[in-house]
C-alpha cells in the first residue's frame, strides 16, 4: 500500500478521511457575530474529539485546523437562514440556505390565502 493511499485510510482500516459536517439551524441569538463564533468554537472542540475516535491526531488537526479558521469569515444567518459548513482535508465550503420542510409550509399557507 502507498504512502498516500496509507494516509486516507481510518483507524478501522476503511477508505475514509476525516471531514465535518456541521448544520447550525437558525436561532434569532446566532445573529450576534460574537454568539455564533462561541458557538462554532464550542462546536469544534466537540467535533474534534469526535474526530480523534476514528482518526489519527495528525489527519483531525488538519480538519481543525481549517474550521477554526473558517469561524471568522461564516456569516450570521439572516431571514431563517440555516447554515451548512462542510470541512474535509482537501475543501470547505459554507452554504446559507433555507430548510425545504419549512419551504413546503409556506408555499402549503400561500396556497391557501388564494383560494
Amino acid at each position: 500500500m502507498n504512502k498516500e493511499k496509507h494516509a486516507l485510510m481510518g483507524s478501522k482500516g476503511s477508505n475514509t478521511i476525516p471531514c465535518l459536517s456541521v448544520i447550525v439551524p437558525y436561532q434569532s441569538k446566532l445573529k450576534v457575530k460574537k454568539v455564533l463564533e462561541d458557538f462554532l468554537s464550542m462546536r469544534t472542540e466537540i467535533e474534534e474529539k469526535e474526530l480523534l475516535k476514528s482518526f489519527p491526531p495528525g489527519m483531525v488537526s488538519e480538519v481543525i485546523r481549517k474550521f477554526r479558521k473558517m469561524i471568522p469569515t461564516i456569516d450570521c444567518p439572516r431571514n431563517g437562514k440555516t447554515i451548512g459548513i462542510f470541512v474535509s482535508p482537501f475543501a470547505e465550503k459554507v452554504y446559507y440556505f433555507s430548510p425545504s420542510h419549512l419551504e413546503d409550509v409556506r408555499l402549503h399557507s400561500t396556497s391557501h390565502r388564494h383560494e
